[in-house]
């Protein structure tokens, strides 16, 4: 077998499609019900949407998402490029959140990018969009929904378990995969960054990431 170099694994979960709706249904946890619930009862509407003008709403939505989880935003001409589908929330009218997939091929979509208005999180809008997605990709006879990576070392306290556990809510299954690089100080240097906060927080400064808000701080995930 040729040797494909050093190895890292990373993760993602996936949500199969090919159920019926109600299984999806009865697959999503408690608290993702009642968040869907209490989006619809606050009258929260998703719309699938090209228009430039809300792209760039969303996009002003999606930098301030970043810096509150302390991650460099890609620049927005590279997420034109993409090529990805768009949907957004609004609170009577107002843009407030939204995400983007991308589409791999006929049977899977892949979630690309999700942000939040931090204002408006308590009427749940991260729950509700993701539950359009759920019912999109099933109306459109996808058969594989990603939800966009998991993290398999996070631990209690980071944000990343947080997504970690609002990702684990809608019923799929944590898959396994490996990337292989033959720069050993590339994997090394990933494996690090995954178990130690403190090379987190190095590898930060060097991308001169903002640091992250405080823990107390609550969100929706």
């Amino acid at each position: 077998m040729k040797w494909k170099g050093f190895r890292d694994e990373r993760a993602t979960i996936l949500l199969d499609l090919t159920k019926n709706q109600e299984e999806l249904w009865n697959n999503i946890d408690k608290d993702a019900k009642w968040g869907i619930k209490k989006a619809e009862k606050e009258g929260l509407v998703v719309k699938e949407s090209e228009e430039e003008t809300e792209l760039k709403k969303f996009y002003e939505i999606y930098k301030e998402t970043c810096i509150f989880g302390g991650i460099t935003p890609l620049n927005l001409e590279k997420i034109k490029k993409m090529n990805a589908k768009f949907f957004f929330c609004y609170k009577d009218g107002l843009l407030i959140a939204g995400n983007a997939i991308i589409i791999e091929n006929n049977d899977k979509f892949r979630l690309f990018l999700n942000a939040s208005s931090h204002e408006y999180l308590k009427f749940q809008p991260n729950n509700i969009l993701y539950y359009a997605l759920i019912k999109w990709g099933k109306g459109k006879g996808y058969k594989v929904f990603d939800l966009g990576g998991y993290q398999l070392k996070a631990k209690p306290g980071d944000k990343l378990y947080n997504i970690n556990r609002f990702k684990e809510r809608w019923g799929g299954k944590i898959e396994v995969y490996h990337v292989y690089s033959y720069n050993p100080f590339y994997i090394l240097g990933r494996k690090a960054i995954k178990k130690s906060r403190i090379a987190r927080w190095i590898w930060d400064r060097i991308k001169r990431r903002p640091l992250a808000i405080k823990k107390n701080e609550r969100t929706e995930n």
